[in-house]
């Protein structure tokens, strides 16, 4: 600028030149300022993508994690299921074999009672029980035995 150009006194080119210097070193310093912004900021996002990648990370692995455990409570379900079905039907085969024992209990009980009838029957009539033990089985009759014994010691009473 001239001197005809300015309104007032003007600055020589010292001081501008001082004055600019002074500028640029304010911007030197802010464009050193905004360098280490943008550093950290970059770091921050570094930072932020990290823990983000982290946290998808830990999530891939409750998912498998839960995944593993649906798995295990399924088979363990499916092995109770089979535990269960196994144990029903050893309970019905026991429970069939009761039956069987019971009905033949009740078959034995019933041929014993009639056959019990029947003896008691039969050998309560003299005629049958005398043809039971002395034709069939050779022995003497029991009421014989007995009346005898009294029989022979009477006998040797008087003697």
């Amino acid at each position: 600028m001239t001197e005809t150009q300015c309104a007032g006194t003007c600055a020589a080119d010292d001081d501008l030149r001082v004055i600019v210097d002074s500028h640029a070193r304010r911007l030197d310093g802010l464009e050193d300022d905004v360098d280490t912004l943008k550093s950290g900021q970059s770091a921050m996002m570094e930072k932020l993508i990290s823990v983000e990648a982290q946290g998808q990370e830990r999530e891939r692995n409750r998912a498998v994690e839960a995944s593993d455990t649906r798995k295990a409570l399924t088979d363990l379900t499916k092995q109770i299921a089979e535990h269960t079905g196994a144990q029903k039907r050893q309970n019905q085969i026991a429970e069939d074999s009761l039956r069987r024992w019971r009905k033949l209990a009740v078959v034995i009980g019933l041929v014993c009672t009639i056959g019990a009838a029947v003896g008691s029957t039969l050998l309560s009539d003299q005629e049958v029980a005398s043809t039971i033990w002395v034709h069939w089985l050779h022995l003497r009759e029991p009421w014989d035995a007995v009346q005898g014994g009294q029989a022979n010691a009477a006998i040797l009473s008087t003697h």
